[in-house]
């Protein structure tokens, strides 16, 4: 039985076990994403919460103690804002929410707020060093890769290839996240690196910084940045006569980097990204299936280019995943802890175990609040507008092709 109908069984047994037929209240869950600055992000993070959160109403709801209980969604914009992020789950929190489920931004002020109120956050999308502590912020769980995953992939994969990296990363909290990553990442290796470099997210034109790592002797660009900064600096590049190759952590995938090369579309092919694999060790089967529920759900998610002979490139929901197992997560510890609130439910979100979306087991402990474990990284290279997993990696090389055309 595939993973997503062993959940499906899950909570129908959750919710059967409540001595009345019908959920006797409603709990709510914030989702806390950048709607309005990342459209992608934030529409990625929601539908895959509100996909979990249909299946369990449409099976019963969850029983908590002697009471069933149904779903809901309430949807905040942080607007990639840390202050809009830290007021958002201040409303959350009084708002009564079981749980947030947090893109990432601001969580470093946020997570004291949910915790005082007893809510769990969780992350599913930033992978920043320091925003997950089990001991220090107990309330704060992760089901996303991490930077430190990402990172360290990132130098095994390249240093070998005996490249000249430049590392660029934008000034914003994502990039500052990803370039102490990447310091610590290539720390072992400083012959590698050819150049560190911030790049104005603001700015309209990189070609200051990208000649600089030109200059420098780069033979190759590791771009941490949000995806517009990430698309200007292969358009940097790329006016300048410099056909280098460029690598990114997963905000390279985004829709955003294709969108604004649409007009070149041959600058994109050979771009490289690190992200978490979207198929496990049991096949495709259990992706495949999700895949088609959020497509039928809320459909296909269309880049707006197309590849060489004209066929619709779509974006599969890698990340919906992520937000999608950490609310059946959340469904099993519920059920646990008798409680919708407080510790009881913190240490029953360390002590559960549910089958994800792709059919890898999705769960935390007490000396670990991390729910995608650093080696299922892999590495996918972009052609034609559409990617697959790169051949010169022992762990990309094991993954099928994802469809992307329609």
């Amino acid at each position: 039985m595939c993973g997503a109908a062993l959940i499906a069984v899950l909570v129908a047994l959750l919710a059967g076990c409540g001595s009345s037929g019908e959920p006797q209240g409603t709990l709510a869950i914030a989702v806390n994403a950048p709607f309005s600055q990342s459209p992608y992000v934030g529409e990625t993070v929601f539908h895959g919460a509100d996909l979990a959160v249909h299946e369990v109403n449409v099976s019963g709801g969850v029983k908590v103690g002697n009471r069933s209980y149904r779903l809901r969604i309430k949807r905040y914009d942080n607007g990639l804002s840390p202050r809009k992020a830290l007021q958002n789950v201040r409303r959350a929190s009084a708002d009564g929410v079981v749980a947030i489920v947090d893109e990432g931004t601001g969580v470093d002020a946020s997570w004291r707020v949910a915790q005082d109120a007893g809510v769990p956050l969780g992350i599913t999308y930033q992978g920043g060093l320091g925003l997950v502590d089990e001991e220090l912020r107990p309330n704060v769980f992760r089901i996303a890769p991490t930077d430190r995953g990402v990172a360290f992939r990132l130098a095994e994969y390249l240093v070998p290839k005996k490249l000249k990296v430049a590392l660029l990363a934008d000034d914003t909290g994502y990039g500052r996240e990803g370039q102490a990553a990447l310091a610590k990442a290539f720390a072992s290796n400083p012959e590698s690196v050819a150049a560190r470099l911030t790049l104005p997210a603001t700015s309209s034109d990189l070609a200051p910084q990208i000649l600089r790592a030109r200059r420098a002797g780069a033979t190759a660009l590791l771009v941490w940045a949000q995806p517009a900064t990430i698309a200007k600096a292969i358009i940097a590049a790329r006016i300048a006569g410099w056909n280098v190759p460029v690598y990114t952590p997963p905000a390279g995938e985004d829709p955003l980097v294709r969108q604004q090369l649409a007009g070149h579309p041959r600058w994109v092919d050979g771009l490289t990204f690190a992200s978490g694999r979207m198929t496990a060790e049991v096949g495709t089967g259990p992706w495949i299936a999700f895949q088609d529920k959020y497509e039928s759900a809320y459909g296909a998610e269309r880049v707006g280019v197309r590849t060489r002979d004209g066929r619709s490139v779509v974006q599969p929901p890698d990340y919906a995943m992520y937000s999608y197992d950490f609310v059946y997560v959340l469904v099993a510890a519920l059920f646990r802890a008798k409680t919708t609130h407080g510790d009881a439910l913190l240490r029953a979100l360390e002590q559960v175990t549910v089958q994800g979306a792709n059919g890898d087991e999705r769960a935390f402990n007490e000396n670990n609040h991390e729910g995608v474990v650093d080696d299922d990284v892999y590495f996918a290279r972009f052609d034609d507008m559409i990617f697959s997993p790169v051949q010169d990696d022992p762990l990309s090389a094991t993954l099928p092709p994802i469809e992307q055309r329609r």
